[in-house]
């Protein structure tokens, strides 16, 4: 009877090959020490580059674990002029680039991307934005990983920047230079596993075959 259900196992251990989408926080993160790291610098020609490379401490990687000591990367340009909006009080502009989010040695990825329409939105003056991406067709985002998991759509990765200095404004036609304190969050549909329906009827099917040989077993009791 062991043997018999030898193969029915191998067909229910195939349930972990099959995968369906489930919403997770992939990471969350922030910056060490107190020093303003994001950096934005108008280039003069209407056109604002943005840029990171800082030790961060990772507080969440999917199931609670952590990473006191990692590295992040992050640099993008602007797309597109920045505009004023609701009564010339709120500051906005799109950029596209790529970031990663890595170990001390840079040997093992957490997270990397790359986006397309991403959005600074903050304050005309203030001292507080948020840098946002996500996917869709106006606004793509890709991110891949290292850890044991894939990722899908819906996909979002964001940048809350504080202790803006100077305040965030418009010079010409683009975003003024501005240093700044970030912390970032990153969310994506999670693939786990869950059976399929053929993997289903293939289990089903084993089941049957090995309660047809109890019964006969039984019978010749």
């Amino acid at each position: 009877m062991k043997n018999r259900l030898l193969p029915v196992l191998a067909i229910a251990a195939l349930l972990l090959s099959s995968t369906i989408a489930r919403a997770d926080q992939i990471t969350s993160f922030g910056q060490l020490g107190s020093l303003n790291t994001f950096l934005a610098t108008n280039n003069g020609d209407g056109t604002t580059s943005l840029d990171v490379l800082a030790g961060v401490s990772i507080t969440n990687i999917i199931s609670g674990a952590t990473d006191p000591n990692a590295l992040f990367f992050f640099e993008a340009e602007s797309i597109g002029a920045a505009s004023l909006l609701l009564g010339d009080t709120v500051v906005t502009q799109q950029f596209e680039g790529t970031f990663n989010l890595t170990n001390q040695a840079g040997t093992f990825s957490y997270l990397s991307g790359a986006f397309g329409g991403a959005l600074v939105f903050g304050g005309n003056g203030g001292t507080g934005a948020t840098f946002t991406s996500n996917s869709g067709l106006l606004d793509p985002l890709v991110m891949t990983t290292d850890l044991a998991i894939l990722l899908g759509d819906p996909q979002s990765f964001s940048l809350s920047l504080s202790n803006l200095t100077p305040g965030l404004g418009i010079s010409g036609d683009t975003i003024n230079s501005f240093s700044a304190s970030f912390t970032g969050t990153a969310d994506a549909e999670q693939q786990v596993p869950v059976p399929e329906p053929a993997t289903l009827t293939m289990l089903g099917m084993g089941l049957v075959m090995v309660g047809g040989a109890a019964r006969r077993r039984l019978n010749r009791k």
